[in-house]
């Protein structure tokens, strides 16, 4: 390729929506299965390389900046045509899929395109381009063909000849294949060579060491003959190896790769996903569709200078958001975000946000109970105050989401009034809101506080006793009786979490939620849970988590590892009933994700 101001790219991309996508360098199509990703490459790949591509599904059209002119079009790019034996100006090219060799005929060489050139905006010149000049232009990776490139092949015949990549990679000299070797020892752990001893043939060989093949072919031939043929090796190393081979050997302008990370472990799809990365630039886009987080992490180590599309589908309808670079560096660089995995989340249904841990766990079982085949991604927030900051930053991504609080998300005022804001809560709501948790407080601190210093001091007398009883009991052997008190140090530890449960003025609304509240603050409670319902923000009505299966036999308790160990062991054999909780509630959250529809991208 050679260097000149015109560059062959795509400028816009109209999908069904009409959301328009102005593709970049690298531009990465991500969400759940099924929802047209690996179509709109197809469609992209049909509407630049062939004269009337039937009518896209997915895309209304596409703009390419056409060159102004033939001559602008021959100084930045080999489409050279020769006089052919049979009387036809001809032109040969790898074909896009890039298996096998196209062969275009066409218009007097240079004379009849330069005049074709003058009225370069019409229909006919638009599909006639793409027909003509499209294919040297255009590079279609997908699933099946990546593992047909780099098979082994005839070398070429004569100098036009461009029929395989591995053709390609001879003809780009020792460097490329030393370069490729590289990248598949750091990958894989093995090199890469190719192997042209034998006349008329070429193919890879996979090895510990290349490097002190002779230099004569037929000196080589002996020993390439020791080493395995790529062809007999997995599909993962042969995917891998034809996306990079492309990448390295083949000048195109654009690249379209379909899931390139089929067929690879977590740790090559990201190091697939960084040399991507590295490989776009300012003389090539690329346009991937994925469904690996892996892969996607692999590019954004990088950087994040990368335009990420998700799509989603509702019903019958598509819906195309483009990520927002400021909140994709946000999950990137931070933490927090970063080891709750949110990004996973760009590719599921929807998203469920959780405090914990084993809040995750349990309503994840409950989630299949009621929905088995349900695409939900949970995830841990690691605390209630992060959890609408988290929703709020899917819903900005075009993920449908739902986060889920427990009760005593209502006893800090100041922390109440910050998630509401996240969720997006207009200020001129805000206020009667935080009126309405005022009065919740209030009928909290109802229970006097004798009767709870005489909780407490019930329970400080059970664990003075229990102490007593086992400073005065022998034991046979010193290793029984260590035994007896790891036990009851193991017992305070959650007696010592009641007690300090004891002590709190929401005691009884942690264990029991709403039905603790009088009417009045009952309705207070419905007037706040319905309002953040609304965005998403879904309060648990029960209390807290341990407090979801008391109609089931397990008591609430604070020993949270002690109830999600019961309550695990009981879901597989709970039947779901919407009636009761947890079902009740959980049912809300999961409609709520599958019907709500993200906001409309406002790519422009």
């Amino acid at each position: 390729m050679k260097h000149s101001r015109y560059q062959y790219k795509l400028s816009n991309v109209t999908l069904n929506d009409g959301t328009v996508v102005k593709p970049e360098k690298l531009t990465v199509l991500v969400g759940p299965n099924n929802v047209g990703k690996s179509r709109i490459l197809k469609e992209i790949a049909s509407l630049t390389t062939t004269h009337q591509p039937p009518k896209g599904v997915l895309l209304r059209s596409i703009s390419v900046n056409h060159p102004p002119s033939l001559d602008a079009l021959r100084s930045a790019y080999d489409v050279e045509r020769y006089f052919d034996s049979n009387g036809a100006w001809v032109f040969q090219t790898l074909s896009p899929a890039l298996i096998g060799e196209q062969r275009l005929s066409g218009l007097e060489w240079p004379s009849g395109y330069s005049n074709w050139f003058r009225t370069p905006m019409t229909n006919e010149f638009v599909g006639l381009f793409a027909l003509q000049f499209g294919p040297a232009m255009v590079a279609y990776l997908t699933t099946e063909n990546r593992l047909q490139v780099i098979k082994q092949c005839d070398a070429a015949s004569n100098e036009r000849q461009a029929s395989s990549l591995l053709q390609i990679l001879y003809n780009a000299g020792s460097g490329a294949a030393n370069e490729l070797s590289h990248l598949v020892k750091k990958a894989f752990g093995t090199e890469i060579a190719l192997d042209f001893t034998v006349p008329q043939k070429l193919q890879l060989r996979v090895g510990d060491d290349f490097s002190h093949l002779p230099a004569d072919p037929r000196d080589a031939r002996p020993i390439m003959l020791r080493y395995e043929q790529l062809d007999d090796q997995g599909d993962g190393i042969r995917s891998f190896i034809g996306v990079i081979i492309s990448l390295l050997v083949l000048r195109r302008s654009l690249y379209l790769i379909d899931e390139p990370e089929a067929f690879l472990h977590p740790p090559q799809a990201f190091r697939l996903g960084s040399l991507i990365a590295e490989q776009a630039g300012p003389s090539r886009q690329i346009i991937l569709a994925t469904h690996s987080v892996d892969l996607l992490r692999g590019i954004l180590s990088r950087g994040t200078d990368v335009q990420i599309v998700r799509v989603d589908r509702v019903g019958n309808a598509n819906i195309f958001k483009q990520v927002d670079a400021e909140r994709l560096k946000e999950i990137v660089t931070d933490p927090l975000l970063t080891s709750s995995r949110v990004l996973d989340g760009l590719f599921y249904s929807g998203a469920v946000v959780v405090e914990a841990d084993s809040d995750a766990r349990f309503y994840h079982a409950a989630s299949i109970k009621l929905e088995p085949d349900l695409d939900l991604h949970f995830v841990n927030a690691d605390n209630k105050q992060t959890v609408p900051r988290i929703l709020r930053l899917y819903q900005d991504m075009g993920v449908r989401a739902a986060g889920i609080v427990d009760f005593d998300v209502l006893n800090d005022r100041t922390e109440l009034a910050k998630s509401l804001k996240s969720v997006g809560v207009p200020d001129d709501e805000v206020t009667p809101l935080l009126e309405a948790q005022r009065r919740i407080a209030a009928a909290a601190r109802e229970a006097p506080a004798e009767e709870r210093l005489t909780d407490v001091r019930a329970k400080l007398i059970e664990v003075s006793r229990k102490l007593d009883e086992m400073a005065a009991q022998s034991f046979g052997s010193h290793e029984e009786g260590q035994v007896a008190r790891d036990s009851l140090l193991r017992q305070m530890e959650s007696r010592f979490r009641e007690l300090s449960d004891a002590t709190k003025a929401w005691k009884a609304l942690k264990e029991v939620g709403r039905h603790a509240l009088p009417p009045a603050a009952q309705a207070a409670f419905d007037g706040i849970a319905t309002a953040c319902a609304a965005r998403g923000f879904f309060i648990n009505p029960c209390g807290e988590l341990e407090s979801m299966l008391v109609e089931y036999g397990i008591p609430a308790t604070s020993d949270k590892r002690a109830w999600i160990r019961q309550a695990l062991q009981l879901a597989p054999g709970l039947a779901p009933n919407d009636a009761k909780h947890p079902w009740k509630f959980l049912r809300t959250v999961l409609d709520h994700i599958q019907t709500s529809r993200p906001p409309a991208s406002d790519v422009q």
